[in-house]
């Protein structure tokens, strides 16, 4: 049998019954023949391909190895860092004339740990929620920082303080997170977040629309006015419950050491909130894995340390029936012992003739052993609030939801 192409004679054609009985040939008269030439070019093309292929997938592996090894000794910190300049690398907001990423993201061990007692919030939202920090926000301008009025996105009203630049005040700001970020008392206001950017520290709380007891004793008369004898012992009764609450809180023990009027903030419905937890310390606790162990802890702690928060509670209850400044209430200014001391010119005018001059009396006394030179003869807090409550049920200012016979 012939295959292959058939061949061209000059002259001369076959017919194609000429070629019966050879399937393999092909070309004219036959089917046209398949360029064997093609076939060739074809699987050069294949190999070539295969070739590079293969070529490619070595050269790749080998770079993807080298990175590798190269990621390993770097370590994951510097990936991190790496892949954080890439993300933030053009996302930038001026605020106070500096430049911030709107996307930080601040992976500090410190800010992790604090994240534990409550939430950390952005200072881009925050400068955004105060107008860039505007005067027209201020409300408060103390000696750790201003305090501004703002609305926030899930539309809480809060009040952000904003801390002054310091390292000095870093122990104060994680004291205070710690602090009311792992207690929860209605008589303790509530913080809701903090924002530890740069050399920002900022803390939000839940807004008090009543600001604090110290600028409605002695702001005005119409404002002291306004604080009748029952609110007041509201007021103080809720301050005691929050106290002994504190001290003797079953597996843990917290010292304010702070307790001022200006600490004491007043809700829509004069409900006594204790704020400022800047030196709060634990005495001990039961349970050394509770958030409550991170506090400071003081080693050398005794009954007397107690007995400083009951010192200042009674300069407190001495401010509120007397509107005299805190500065004028000491053991060493007054003679607490004499029955000069409770009588009607040391009392607030505006308390006087209305009913309760006896349980004003009483409440004198009470100051009076709080506030006694020797540590040991003061009361305990707990001590405190029942002598309060009892004295509202006997005199009928049991209404109020804060004058109970029990602390919860």
């Amino acid at each position: 049998m012939l295959t292959g192409p058939v061949p061209r004679f000059i002259n001369v054609n076959f017919p194609a019954e000429s070629y019966a009985n050879n399937a393999g040939l092909c070309g004219e008269p036959l089917e046209p023949c398949v360029a064997v030439g093609n076939h060739h070019f074809l699987f050069k093309t294949v190999l070539s391909r295969r070739v590079l292929f293969v070529c490619g997938f070595v050269t790749g592996w080998s770079l993807s190895a080298l990175v590798g090894i190269y990621l390993f000794f770097l370590g994951l910190p510097g990936v991190k860092n790496i892949l954080l300049l890439i993300k933030n690398r053009t996302k930038v907001m001026v605020i106070d004339g500096n430049e911030w990423p709107l996307e930080e993201v601040n992976n500090h061990p410190k800010n992790l740990n604090l994240e534990m007692f409550v939430t950390r919030m952005s200072f881009v939202e925050l400068s955004k929620a105060t107008s860039n920090f505007g005067q027209d926000n201020e409300i408060g301008n103390g000696m750790l920082g201003k305090v501004y009025k703002a609305l926030v996105p899930n539309g809480w009203t809060v009040a952000i303080k904003r801390l002054h630049v310091s390292e000095d005040l870093e122990e104060e700001f994680v004291s205070e997170i710690k602090t009311l970020g792992s207690l929860r008392h209605p008589n303790l206001l509530p913080l809701i977040g903090f924002c530890s950017e740069r050399n920002e520290r900022l803390l939000v709380y839940k807004y008090m629309s009543n600001g604090n007891l110290y600028e409605w004793l002695h702001s005005t008369d119409d404002n002291a006015r306004l604080l009748d004898f029952p609110l007041r012992v509201k007021i103080i009764a809720g301050v005691a419950k929050a106290l002994a609450w504190l001290h003797d809180g079953g597996n843990f023990h917290v010292v304010h050491g702070n307790i001022s009027s200006q600490c004491i903030l007043l809700d829509e419905n004069f409900d006594p909130k204790l704020s400022n937890f800047w030196e709060a310390t634990l005495a001990k606790t039961n349970d050394r894995d509770s958030n409550l162990s991170l506090l400071p802890i003081v080693e050398s702690f005794d009954f007397t340390t107690y007995k400083k928060d009951v010192y200042r509670f009674g300069v407190v209850l001495l401010e509120l029936l007397t509107r005299k400044e805190s500065y004028e209430l000491s053991c060493s200014s007054l003679n607490l012992s004499s029955s000069s001391f409770a009588g009607p010119l040391d009392v607030d005018k505006l308390l006087l003739g209305q009913g309760f001059d006896d349980m004003v009396r009483q409440l004198l006394e009470l100051a009076s052993n709080c506030m006694k030179f020797i540590p040991d003869q003061r009361p305990t807090m707990l001590q405190v609030y029942l002598t309060v409550a009892a004295l509202a049920r006997v005199h009928d200012l049991t209404g109020s939801p804060e004058i109970q016979l029990h602390v919860d």
